[in-house]
C-alpha cells in the first residue's frame, strides 16, 4: 500500500493570493488615508485661523485697533497681550499666521471660508 503524503503548510500559490489580497487592500486603503489626512489638515489650519481671529476680537474691543493689522505673524501681539496661550502651528507647514486690515486671518494663500466680525 502508498501512503499518502500530509502537507502540514500552506502551498506558495496560497500564500500568493494572500500577498496579492493584501497589496489590493493596502492599495485602496492608501489614498484613503493620505485624502483624509490632507483634510484633517487643512481643518486644523481653519481651527487655528479662527482661534486667532477670535483673540483679535477680544484685542480689538479692548484696545480700539486690530493686533498688528497687516503684518507676519501678528499672532506674537496676541501673545505678549496674553489674547492666546501660544502662537498655533499649521499642520500644512505654512509659518506664520497674518492679520490683514479687516481682521481676516490668512494663512500664506490659505483663508478660512467663515464670517467674522
Amino acid at each position: 500500500m502508498f501512503k499518502t503524503h500530509e502537507s502540514d503548510g500552506f502551498t506558495l500559490v496560497e500564500l500568493m493570493v494572500v500577498v496579492l489580497i493584501i497589496g489590493i487592500l493596502v492599495a485602496i486603503a492608501v489614498p484613503i488615508f493620505n485624502a483624509a489626512k490632507g483634510s484633517a489638515q487643512t481643518k486644523t489650519c481653519f481651527a487655528n485661523q479662527r482661534q486667532i481671529e477670535g483673540a483679535a476680537q477680544t484685542y480689538q474691543a479692548s484696545t480700539g485697533v486690530l493686533p498688528g493689522a497687516g503684518t507676519i505673524n501678528a499672532a506674537n501681539v496676541l501673545i505678549t497681550g496674553s489674547y492666546i496661550k501660544r502662537a498655533p502651528t499649521c499642520p500644512l507647514g505654512l509659518q506664520n499666521y497674518a492679520i490683514d486690515a479687516s481682521g481676516t486671518v490668512t494663512a500664506a494663500s490659505l483663508t478660512c471660508g467663515h464670517a467674522h466680525y
